[in-house]
């Protein structure tokens, strides 16, 4: 009998860890069976929206707010990711936006107009300042009061439609005798400049202004905003056929109006990074004052950030019509797009307010 209840007992908890080690079989099954039908955290997180941002100068101060977008993760944050290149010149960023839908561009107004009216399918989706930072320049040692002490001076500037729009919209707004003007077109106005090949600079004041501010050069300006002529400022703009990607290029925006948001915030914090990113190196104070003069550029009257002014842009076309500047007339229904920007100022209208940065 003790033999018979022995094996009974074995039986039993024979059984017993066979029920056992079956549920446990049927947990772990349900439990991989649940985990599978979630995915995890990391699975979830789309890939980051790969951009270049070609400038069409050197990395300096007045790329500020990319800077601080970066460096803050802001681009980061909004699923992007931004590659910020130095370039040349417009035509260097042309050429790049025009080779690869996934770069963005920036250039002068009016060479983007040149470019799309020579059959690129390039499309301008924001501003990179709301007024234009054109400025004449002179050493101390020449009169440069008020619009008439241009006359029979040699202007010089850089060779491109810009800044030669702006000089002859300036003589035509202040009655300027043409015959007593003598512009001259250079690869290197500045240092003509300071070798006294002409007697007047006509350029930015965050390429040229800086570089005199850098090498401790005394200078006078005259403006030409103040004398009638609002020039259109600088345009982000892509291939026609990254527009289909226009969420990320709001997200961009956004992203951007932010870094500069940040950029203004604490200099003491801010203009350290901003002196270890750019390419030439310039000292923290001038840096600084870098960034107040440009302030006026960025949000003028309260604009918002990357705002475009439809009606200088539409005046900048005719202009450049007028001087045969361009090849065929540009469709500015197609060739800017307006939409881009709205809806990120709704989608983030506390971010992008109408305050100074």
């Amino acid at each position: 009998m003790k033999t018979v209840r022995r094996k009974s007992h074995t039986a039993r908890s024979i059984s017993r860890v066979l029920a056992g080690f079956s549920l446990a079989c049927a947990l772990a099954t349900f439990a991989f069976v649940w985990l599978k039908s979630f995915p995890s955290e990391a699975a979830e997180l789309p890939a980051a929206a790969e951009y270049t941002l070609k400038l069409n100068r050197a990395l300096s101060p007045a790329s500020g707010g990319t800077i601080l977008a970066a460096s803050d993760g802001l681009f980061t944050r909004a699923g992007l990711g931004v590659r910020v290149v130095a370039g040349s010149g417009d035509a260097d960023a042309i050429a790049a936006v025009a080779a690869d839908e996934n770069t963005i561009g920036v250039a002068s107004a009016a060479a983007f107009l040149k470019a799309r009216s020579e059959g690129l399918a390039i499309v301008a989706f924001a501003g990179c300042y709301a007024a234009s930072p054109v400025e004449f320049f002179t050493l101390p040692g020449t009169a440069l009061l008020r619009p008439s002490d241009l006359e029979g001076k040699r202007i010089g500037y850089r060779r491109g439609p810009e800044l030669a729009v702006v000089l002859y919209e300036f003589v035509a707004k202040n009655s300027l005798a043409q015959s007593k003007l003598l512009p001259i077109e250079s690869e290197e106005p500045l240092q003509d400049l300071l070798d006294g090949k002409i007697d007047v600079l006509l350029g930015h004041l965050d390429i040229e202004g800086q570089e005199l501010a850098r090498r401790n050069i005394e200078y006078k300006t005259l403006s030409p905003a103040s004398y009638g002529v609002h020039a259109a400022a600088p345009v982000y703009f892509v291939q026609e056929r990254t527009l289909g990607k226009r969420r990320s290029l709001e997200k961009f925006v956004i992203a951007t109006a932010e870094g500069w948001t940040a950029a203004y915030a604490d200099y003491d914090r801010t203009i350290p990074i901003i002196a270890n990113s750019i390419d030439t190196p310039l000292s923290r104070p001038l840096i600084a004052r870098l960034m107040d003069a440009q302030r006026g550029f960025l949000r003028p009257y309260g604009t918002r950030f990357g705002e475009l002014d439809e009606r200088r842009i539409r005046v900048l076309h005719a202009q450049l019509l007028q001087r045969r500047l361009l090849q065929e007339p540009v469709d500015l229904t197609r060739a800017v797009n307006y939409d881009i920007l709205k809806q990120a100022y709704r989608s983030e209208a506390n971010n992008l307010s109408r305050d100074e940065p």
